[in-house]
């Protein structure tokens, strides 16, 4: 994926998109600061990344790439030593992770070969002015780097979303701030934040479940106005725009894959609906209105993680239930299998069903 650095702009216009993302419901900007957003530059094609970030549970394994069915990790990892629940992790464009306990943000430079507390170049304290703390502290979820930089907390104390914008020290406090479930919003009810991730225009889809169902939600760059509900229950999102394949690729479509919980088509005039299928999915970019939001090509495995790689034409996920990684072609083909699958080499219980995350970095 491409990113993009942000310059800060007139002061003026800094105060008056605060002023109007605090009038709307449901996204808050925090209180004015000196920078500004400037709009993301136009994308270009990503370079190839060489190397591979597998998170099981608290454990981080470091593969190159490209891989094969005999590759072994280069390196295995303890997250946060010490700590008694996994960590929460990001890994950003150059590499570099950052990951979170219920207290405090640890952050380490590439190259990765220890995530000590001693390598880390800072440890920011979670405060009420960067997100919501209680008694046992934070309750993050999840933390994700948009294509600026910035690294966004999902905490569900109080479902909120903040951003920590670049670059982050010891005096960071939260930038903008995002909140789901106020009554009457569109987001009402969905107070249990999942997943957050970024397309290459820095806009910012939220995972996200109620009591009765889950959807992806859409916050579009510079986050100012609500949510929008995407009308799809799609975990472990991953977008692929068509300037991010290589100049050689016989074809450069924009889709949107993930693991996708609903009908696989439009059901015939007089028919019931088709049952709903759990499965990977891959959709068309942009969406055509007459057709409906239904995947155009679809694999019956439930995937716990993935990240597209769209200069090797594939993509990495793991397999939910045993944390294998496996390496499918892309554009996904329906009814495809694993052109190489890895056994997950944690020890014993990190494996099956547990928090997993796949990341990219060169």
């Amino acid at each position: 994926m491409k990113f993009f650095n942000v310059k800060f702009s007139n002061p003026f216009v800094a105060l008056v998109g605060i002023a109007i993302a605090t009038a709307i419901s449901g996204c808050v900007a925090a209180a004015p600061s000196s920078q500004s957003f400037s709009p993301p530059a136009e994308p270009t094609a990503t370079p190839a990344a060489n190397t591979l970030y597998v998170d099981h549970a608290g454990t981080l394994f470091v593969y190159r790439l490209p891989l094969s069915s005999a590759s072994k990790p280069v390196r295995t990892l303890t997250e946060w030593p010490g700590l008694g629940l996994p960590p929460v992790i990001a890994a950003d464009q150059f590499g570099n992770v950052a990951v979170a306990s219920t207290t405090a943000i640890r952050f380490f430079s590439a190259p990765i070969v220890s995530l000590a507390p001693a390598r880390a170049k800072l440890t920011l304290k979670l405060t009420p002015a960067i997100t919501e703390v209680g008694d046992s502290g934070a309750d993050l979820v999840d933390m994700e780097y948009d294509p600026n930089e910035n690294l966004w907390l999902l905490n569900n104390l109080g479902a909120l979303i903040t951003e920590l914008r670049s670059p982050i020290s010891k005096s960071s406090t939260a930038a903008v701030s995002i909140g789901f479930g106020a009554p009457g919003s569109k987001t009402a009810g969905f107070t249990t934040l999942v997943q957050a991730r970024f397309d290459v225009n820095a806009a910012l889809y939220v995972y996200a479940s109620s009591s009765l169902r889950s959807r992806i939600f859409k916050i579009s760059f510079p986050y100012a106005r609500p949510p929008s509900d995407m009308g799809l229950d799609l975990a472990q999102a991953d977008f692929i725009d068509s300037s991010q394949w290589p100049p050689t690729a016989p074809n450069a479509p924009t889709l949107l894959l993930g693991q996708y919980f609903g009908p696989l088509r439009s059901p015939t005039p007089g028919s019931p609906p088709s049952p709903p299928v759990d499965a990977a999915a891959q959709f068309a970019q942009p969406f055509n209105p007459s057709q409906g939001r239904f995947p155009s090509e679809h694999i019956s495995t439930i995937l716990g993680a993935l990240i597209a790689d769209p200069y090797r034409a594939s993509f990495y996920a793991l397999d939910a239930s045993s944390g294998s990684l496996e390496v499918f072609g892309l554009p996904m083909q329906g009814g495809e299998k694993p052109k190489i699958t890895l056994p997950c080499l944690g020890t014993a219980g990190i494996c099956d069903e547990k928090g997993e995350h796949v990341f990219l970095a060169p």
